[in-house]
């Protein structure tokens, strides 16, 4: 009986683990970003850093925020943020999801 009790236990202890990279951001974040006005240093006060920050000809530049969490026995889920910017001001913005 000693085995079952063990065994029980690591099972629960592995279902139990995740693993997150990435800061997850919610629809109230979103919200906050409008076309023309948000500028990129208050996208990083919402967001934090962006995992990648791209530059492109005549002041564009497409910045990214990258979610994901695993779990044990289970499938992964993620988010990204992808934001293009003209001369530091939203110009759009799309959320996908996997």
């Amino acid at each position: 009986m000693n085995r079952k009790v063990m065994w029980c236990l690591a099972l629960a202890l592995l279902t139990g683990c995740t693993a997150s990279v990435g800061k997850n951001f919610d629809d109230a974040q979103l919200a906050k970003i409008h076309h023309d006005v948000t500028t990129k240093q208050q996208l990083i006060a919402l967001f934090g850093q962006p995992s990648s920050d791209t530059p492109f000809p005549q002041g564009q530049s497409i910045l990214m925020w990258t979610w994901s969490q695993a779990k044990t026995g289970s499938t992964t889920e993620g988010r990204t943020l992808t934001i293009r910017l003209q001369n530091d001001k939203v110009k759009s913005y799309t959320v996908s999801k996997t």
